[in-house]
């Protein structure tokens, strides 16, 4: 009875796991941008746990918030509409969404059209969440991106292009959402890794050690 007893107490995390991916399964098959939308939230979140614990930062709630928010209304539904648009509209001929030169394809609109935009979105929004002016997110973009996209391409395009041969549509954001926590935790550090500040001097930005601010990768 015992050993009954302990098999039944291992055995409940899973049957837990197991009826929790039935109720993702179900409701993405009722509700699928809602679905891919919350879960890509509450993965924000995590993100967001995960860079401020990467550089020793203190906890806000509102940084919380914003990455709630990003991921709820900006992560998920843009990703879930993208790859709806790759296989729906731009491959709707292809006899098969897994071929090779169909997932060439998608990587290439993926990596050097979407990432860009949807990287320099982010780091506007992500600047106007915390009451900064466009152009400073500009700046930004401009002094960072392309060393963003250079991690990016390391990180994406390996993950996409098992994304694009192997999972199926439904479970393309989902799979994004889960790599994404620790792609996310980067971008996350690299917003907030210039704390910059203007000299009344000479009007110039700079950082607390007097040199011209930049982002530290």
């Amino acid at each position: 009875r015992r050993r009954a007893g302990r098999m039944s107490a291992s055995a409940a995390p899973v049957t837990l796991v197991a009826h929790a991916w039935r109720m993702y399964l179900a409701k993405l098959g009722t509700e699928p941008l809602l679905t891919k939308s919350v879960s890509a939230g509450v993965l924000s979140i995590v993100s967001d746990l995960l860079a401020k614990g990467l550089s020793n930062q203190k906890l806000k709630p509102s940084s919380l918030f914003n990455e709630l928010t990003m991921g709820l209304v900006i992560r998920g539904p843009l990703n879930h509409w993208f790859h709806m648009f790759l296989d729906r509209v731009v491959f709707r001929k292809a006899r098969n969404q897994f071929a090779p030169a169909v997932v060439i394809g998608k990587l290439i609109l993926d990596q050097f059209v979407f990432s860009p935009l949807f990287i320099s979105l982010y780091f506007i929004v992500n600047g106007l969440m915390q009451d900064q002016p466009i152009a400073h997110s500009v700046a930004k973009i401009r002094k960072t991106l392309l060393s963003v996209m250079l991690k990016n391409w390391s990180v994406w395009i390996p993950a996409n292009a098992i994304s694009y041969a192997l999972v199926p549509l439904n479970l393309r954001v989902l799979y994004g959402n889960v790599i994404s926590i620790f792609w996310t935790a980067y971008l996350i550090k690299q917003v907030d890794g210039a704390k910059v500040s203007r000299t009344p001097q000479t009007g110039t930005t700079m950082n607390g050690a007097g040199k011209a601010s930049e982002i530290q990768n």
